[in-house]
């Protein structure tokens, strides 16, 4: 595997602007410019593809680009896509390009080509797969009307998966952090993500020495960001607030009990994850 260290520098500053991403609904909008700055392309689409409804999310770069075609049509020849198949029938959501699959006389053959691809026109394209429960397809599919993806290309788009992955999954955490903390008790949604996390070391019976050797803050600190946690909940005692975040069962809500609730993830190149308090 080759990358190029220029590559990697506009790389990890990617991966960096991924790594606060919140909201899963805006990781498209956040992963497309950087990426096709990378991968050198005509455009670049984040595409979610099932078949029940085909293609149910497109999100595309540059920003504004309209296809010269109805996506209904691609949704029609969807099933003829070697990348798509390649994906559903595999599992594997590494790099391939369409020429790994079909030589350029077969791609014009395919009714994907002569009714959509064609118009753009599509004549090189390399995709990376994100995790999705099957057979739903999640892909970043970039194309050219000229000059095929590079083995280069495609390393540095594999050495970039697990980051992406890692980005998106921890966005769908916060969200459903979000909401299973709304769920339990709207006031929750009020405190800071330091104070969540005070709370949470607090449901799980730290005292405030353990929580500020954990947090590495004062003694103090732990006992005023309780002070703000008791009056946003509206309660008066360290018992109150941990009952308020009691579940039915009486263990901690999951919400709170998952470090995806108030970490400040951090992200490397390598696609692994540390978490910064």
């Amino acid at each position: 595997m080759y990358v190029s260290l220029s590559a990697l520098e506009k790389a990890l500053k990617l991966v960096g602007d991924l790594a606060d991403i919140a909201d899963p609904a805006s990781f498209a909008e956040r992963a497309l410019p950087g990426l096709a700055a990378l991968a050198s392309c005509d455009h670049l689409t984040y595409n979610e593809i099932s078949p029940a409804s085909g293609l149910a999310k497109d999100h595309a770069w540059p920003e504004g680009i309209t296809p010269p075609v109805s996506l209904a049509v691609f949704t029609e020849h969807v099933h003829e896509h070697p990348l798509v198949n390649y994906y559903r029938d595999t599992g594997d959501g590494q790099p391939v390009r369409i020429s790994d699959f079909l030589g350029q006389d077969g791609f014009h053959r395919l009714g994907l080509y002569a009714e959509f691809f064609r118009h753009f026109p599509v004549e090189h394209q390399i995709a990376v797969a994100l995790p999705s429960p099957a057979p739903q397809v999640i892909a970043l599919a970039f194309s050219r009307s000229r000059g095929d993806f590079s083995d280069a290309d495609r390393d540095l788009l594999a050495v970039l998966r697990g980051p992406m992955t890692s980005a998106l999954q921890r966005a769908q955490a916060r969200e459903q952090a979000r909401r299973a903390l709304a769920a339990a008790d709207g006031q929750l949604v009020t405190l800071t993500g330091r104070e969540l996390r005070v709370l949470q070391l607090a449901a799980l019976g730290r005292t405030n020495h353990a929580i500020a050797h954990a947090l590495d803050v004062s003694p103090r600190t732990v006992a005023k960001h309780l002070e703000h946690v008791y009056r946003k909940l509206g309660v008066s005692s360290r018992a109150a607030a941990v009952f308020r975040v009691r579940a039915p069962d009486g263990n901690v809500h999951s919400a709170l009990a998952s470090p995806a609730a108030a970490e400040i993830p951090v992200v490397h190149v390598d696609g692994g994850v540390t978490a910064r308090r």
